[in-house]
């Protein structure tokens, strides 16, 4: 059974499940209990794109054309 209860929530994460969510699913007290799943999902962890990453970068100005003489 245990190993079921792993399974399922690793699913979830990888799902993209909130960790809150699979609390409540798996009907642990502590968050502490459920965010032991995290270390078993670290494939979605490190594929999770960064809010930094989906800002539009900035553009370059372009250079300034000095006068001819």
């Amino acid at each position: 059974m245990r190993n079921s209860r792993h399974a399922f929530a690793v699913h979830l994460l990888e799902a993209g499940t909130d960790v809150r969510t699979i609390q409540l699913l798996l009907g642990h007290r502590s968050l502490k209990t459920t965010a032991q799943y995290l270390c078993l999902a670290t494939n979605t962890i490190c594929a999770t794109a960064s809010p930094l990453d989906l800002l539009p970068r900035p553009v370059a100005p372009a250079a300034a054309i000095a006068p001819s003489a």
